[in-house]
């Protein structure tokens, strides 16, 4: 359980830690080789100082959602004892108290719907810091940290294509190598049999082979035959979305829960599951996919930067 207290201590304790790495960002600024010297150590602490209120903001939604949550289960277990005095009374005939409990039931049932509609409220309010906290290093990495001879971002790798409309997101693809779109996402003609008409992911064309990059940092949930989408890997990616590379010839670079950065290689294109022949489907499932099958569509995500 978590309360006000301890979310107290703990935004203390993270704005101690904030207010270190801000100490480092000033050291490091003194010596910065990049385009954007002059103005790197004014922008991390614009960072540092609205993270900070955007994190103990989350964390007091959180506690808020913890302490529902338990009030919630409290009247769950009055109802089920409730429901049982219930079921007694109509064994025993027992009218007037029948009468009583069947009132009391509605009333918690009411209050059940309420706390539920209250918690996810909050919960909607409480992403998570470790969330912030990429996407703090993410703003400063691809923003502030100055350009490199090749033209790309200090830490990049030159040969990955990076998003530069969504930090911290890399082309599935390495410069240079084809990859046209053979199927969007959304309604189609299924190509071949047990293909779904309503597709949910990018089929890229690409050579057999070719190398797979991960398109974001995250967890491997799964790696390996999974269903039509044969040879499949699963990342849960720290920005809540669930990412599939199916059809892959290989994918015996990471297994289920290692960490996976954004640009790792995690697979090689292939034909295997339900394909009509060497493709990658990427399919990025929303946050909430579960609750309304919310789909990204990486043509969107790609579009400042998709390889002609």
């Amino acid at each position: 359980m978590v309360d006000s207290g301890t979310v107290s201590n703990d935004s203390s304790s993270l704005g101690s830690v904030l207010d270190n790495y801000n100490s480092m960002v000033s050291g490091v600024s003194s010596s910065w080789k990049g385009t954007s010297h002059d103005s790197f150590e004014s922008k991390a602490n614009e960072f540092v100082s609205s993270f900070r209120g955007s994190i103990t903001t989350q964390m007091n939604s959180f506690a808020n959602a913890c302490a529902l949550l338990k009030e919630y289960i409290d009247k769950k277990n009055t109802l089920a004892t409730v429901e049982s005095n219930y079921y007694q009374a109509i064994n025993n005939n027992d009218r007037e108290n029948q009468a009583v409990f069947a009132n009391d039931i509605t009333t918690l049932r009411d209050s059940l719907n309420t706390l539920k509609g209250q918690i996810e409220s909050q919960l909607s309010a409480a992403s998570s810091p470790k969330l912030e906290a990429t996407q703090l290093s993410s703003s400063i990495a691809t923003n502030y940290a100055g350009t490199t001879a090749a033209g790309t971002t200090a830490g990049q790798n030159p040969d990955l294509i990076y998003s530069s409309s969504n930090p911290g997101y890399v082309f599935p693809f390495a410069k240079g190598v084809d990859a046209p779109v053979t199927s969007h996402v959304g309604y189609r003609d299924a190509p071949t049999a047990g293909a779904s008409t309503n597709h949910q992911g990018t089929d890229i064309a690409a050579a057999n082979g070719s190398e797979i990059h991960a398109i974001a940092s995250g967890t491997v949930v799964t790696a390996g035959e999974f269903g039509g989408y044969g040879n499949c890997v699963r990342i849960q990616q720290d920005d809540g979305n669930l990412t599939y590379y199916g059809h892959c010839s290989n994918v015996d670079y990471f297994s289920e829960g290692d960490r996976v950065n954004a640009g790792d290689v995690i697979g090689n294109v292939g034909s295997t599951g339900v394909s009509t022949g060497p493709h990658l489907h990427l399919e990025i499932r929303g946050a909430d996919y579960e609750e309304n099958g919310t789909l990204l569509d990486s043509e969107e995500i790609f579009s400042d930067c998709w390889p002609v």
